[in-house]
């Protein structure tokens, strides 16, 4: 089975969690670990190296905010392991196309990355212009 971890400093990891579950419903192979206000990296990973060794069979997709940050740094100690992958810079977009694709981990990574770049946009407002009504 293919589970998937997100993980970030403050509660972002559960926010994304419960925003993606809104949208798709309970996702049972998902994950959220937090690192706390205070707390330290040190007491994130064991956390996570529990989750780890009860979970030694399964595809693990670590999620974490941003890349070289301290989270996805101790994420990063992890890679040795076969069954491990690490993506950063998370958002729902990215998190909701790792959960629904069904292709194997290089495309449903390549692609989940693709879509999420794809929603972080600037959104305005432009005012088009009007044509003159030549017949009123």
């Amino acid at each position: 089975m293919r589970k998937f971890v997100l993980a970030s400093h403050g509660s972002l990891a559960e926010g994304i969690k419960n925003s993606v579950e809104m949208i798709s419903g309970t996702q049972s192979n998902l994950f959220a670990f937090c690192m706390r206000e205070g707390e330290s990296p040190r007491v994130l990973k064991e956390r996570i190296e529990h989750f780890l060794a009860e979970n030694t069979k399964d595809e693990i997709v670590f999620v974490s905010d941003f890349p070289g940050g301290s989270v996805n740094t101790m994420l990063m100690e992890f890679l040795n392991k076969n069954n491990v992958y690490l993506v950063s810079g998370m958002n729902t977009m990215l998190v909701l196309n790792l959960l629904l694709s069904s292709a194997d981990i290089d495309d449903c990574l390549k692609k989940a990355i693709q879509a999420g770049k794809a929603t972080v946009k600037r959104i305005e407002i432009v005012e088009e212009e009007q044509e003159d009504d030549f017949f009123d």
